[in-house]
């Protein structure tokens, strides 16, 4: 299986002759290139926010990609080869909302390798870091080396986790075709290139024998963390928070649909229930999903009930309860389900989404022309301001539940 890997130079700028030059795998994400630049640049700010906007002008709500603690296109989902980056293209990285670094990052090369590149590999450096920023990556650079004691055993296991995690890289384009037969609305930027990206994808060949017993050793290392967390959601986003540049919340998250989409469906559902208490809607409905993609309808239809009665997050619940219904091949249930989470969404990533899931669900019953007006919208609402605020951990959180960030859509 071919790879792909980017030849990037990235510059402050303020100071075009400063560079870095590295090569990333193609199914590096904008998160990993965050790390990286400040690897590169000796910037030492975990707890800063950070964006990238793949048009190159900053603060270009339409093309951004955000640090995954804030609302919108996150970073840590958008893979280099996603994202349709010519040779020649420039786009822009921003650390900081308000004390704001610049940097701007240009494609000089996409090169198909035998081998997926096992880690960045530095090119060229011409010009020292700014001394300012240098500065600041020296007097934060001592507390960053051991991990807090009360965390120390949890780190651990999420470390763990996520080294059995990595090891699954190599398969990322295998299980991309899988979440594109299922989710053809889950890659927004190709899903609004037009209506085609919406029909039904091929099943995607099984995955090579040896792949599954990674798979299942992952599953197993995620599943001791959470058996250690005990139940107690603070503990695990402070672990999240620990170890940010892995994306650990994220790809816990993700692994039990993965799962699913390999046929473990009884790993798959033993580990989802054992994470409810993490983000008990999201989860409850990646169960429902999950059950009715195994054709175990009574389950998956009982699921869904349970999740609407009393949803919080109504936007979501009724996305999840589509999604079930679409998967057990009933349309007219799906669009009626995507229909209702277009009607109570409140925030344009919510609106977006539920539109681009009944483009899909039109475009799954042959209806290309009411298919096409929807996705229309769905454009001209992405070209509108999304909001530039990145929300505090310990603010209100801005679906009004009353709860802070942290412990609700942060979670």
């Amino acid at each position: 299986m071919a790879h792909r890997t980017f030849r990037l130079s990235i510059s402050p700028e303020d100071a075009p002759e400063v560079r870095r030059v590295i090569e990333l795998d193609g199914r590096s994400s904008l998160a990993q290139l965050h790390v990286e630049i400040g690897r590169l640049f000796e910037l030492s700010a975990p707890s800063e926010p950070y964006a990238f906007f793949t048009s190159g002008r900053f603060w270009d709500a339409s093309t951004a990609h955000i640090d995954p603690r804030a609302d919108g296109r996150r970073a840590d989902k958008s893979l280099l080869f996603r994202l349709g980056l010519p040779v020649g293209k420039t786009f822009a990285y921003l650390l900081g909302f308000e004390n704001e670094r610049r940097y701007l990052v240009s494609v000089l090369a996409i090169h198909e390798v035998d081998v997926a590149l096992a880690a960045p590999l530095l090119v060229e450096s011409v010009g020292d870091a700014p001394p300012a920023v240098a500065a600041a990556a020296v007097e934060t650079e001592v507390t960053a080396e051991k991990d807090p004691p009360e965390l120390a055993e949890l780190v651990k296991l999420a470390e763990a986790f996520l080294d059995l995690d990595d090891q699954l890289e190599p398969f990322a384009a295998e299980l991309a075709v899988a979440h594109a037969h299922h989710e053809p609305w889950d890659d927004t930027d190709i899903a609004l290139r037009g209506i085609a990206a919406f029909k039904a994808v091929a099943p995607p060949p099984p995955l090579p024998p040896e792949a599954l017993p990674i798979f299942r050793e992952a599953a197993a290392a995620a599943r001791r963390l959470v058996d250690a967390v005990e139940g107690d959601a603070k503990r695990l986003i402070e672990v999240d928070e620990w170890l940010l540049a892995r994306a650990l919340g994220v790809r816990l998250l993700e692994l039990p649909t993965s799962l699913s989409l390999v046929q473990e469906t009884e790993l798959a559902l033993s580990l989802a229930r054992a994470m409810t208490f993490f983000d008990p809607e999201l989860i409850k409905g990646d169960i429902a999903v999950i059950l009715a993609r195994a054709g175990r309808r009574e389950e998956a239809l009982a699921q869904v009930d349970q999740l609407l009665d009393g949803a919080r997050d109504e936007a979501l619940v009724e996305g999840k309860a589509g999604d079930v219904y679409r998967a057990l091949g009933d349309s007219p249930a799906a669009e009626a389900y995507y229909r209702r989470s277009l009607a109570v969404a409140k925030k344009p990533s919510e609106r977006l989404h539920a539109l681009l899931r009944l483009v899909t669900c039109l475009s799954d019953s042959g209806r290309d022309a009411e298919a096409s007006q929807l996705l229309e919208l769905a454009r001209k609402e992405r070209g509108e301001p999304e909001p530039t605020h990145v929300v505090g951990r310990n603010e209100p959180c801005p679906c009004g539940s009353g709860k802070k960030y942290k412990k609700c859509h942060g979670a």
